[in-house]
């Protein structure tokens, strides 16, 4: 029964693994859409790729970004604002990309649409690579595995229902007995 369990809970972990690697797999692949599309000048197309990301992965900051670029490009400098302050609460108050943001989101706001003619430096992709061991998939897989091997060798190893084993014989000083 407790083997059951622990293969239970093992697939669970595996599985919640798994999705995170693939949300962060396809975030990455929508925002590099987002990105060429932006570089394109297909805004429309470009905002609808970022949403995507911003739905997949809230929680990282250059999504925000060039969301608020591609809404800048579009003229819906409310939205922007909105997406610059989200992207400002994301990253170190001293990161370089700030101040270019502030500016677009200004011109914006001052001019209507301004063009941005130079596409800002892109940041390097979204990667499992730079995560601590404890949060890479394998090493929770290598953890569980060792686990459910070591619980099915100490149940086997304990197991005490083989009906041709004969009792132990115990021989003391009045004799031997089963």
């Amino acid at each position: 029964m407790q083997a059951w369990i622990a293969t239970i809970i093992a697939a669970l972990v595996l599985t919640g693994t798994a999705r995170a690697d693939d949300t962060e797999a396809a975030a990455q692949v929508h925002l590099d859409r987002g990105v060429a599309a932006f570089g394109a000048g297909d805004f429309t197309l470009a905002l609808h790729e970022l949403q995507i990301v911003v739905e997949l992965v809230p929680h990282k900051p250059n999504p925000y970004r060039w969301l608020a670029l591609t809404e800048i490009q579009q003229g819906d400098c409310a939205h922007a604002r909105l997406d610059v302050d989200s992207f400002r609460a994301r990253v170190p108050a001293d990161d370089a990309r700030i101040p270019e943001l502030v500016r677009a989101r200004d011109g914006c706001q001052q001019r209507g649409v301004p063009q941005i003619t130079t596409v800002p430096p892109r940041d390097p992709p979204i990667t499992t690579t730079e995560r601590p061991i404890v949060k890479r998939w394998w090493f929770w897989t290598a953890i569980v595995g060792v686990a459910a091997a070591t619980t099915g060798i100490l149940i086997y190893a304990t197991r005490d229902d083989d009906p041709t084993r004969l009792p132990p014989i115990i021989c003391t000083a009045a004799g031997c007995q089963p």
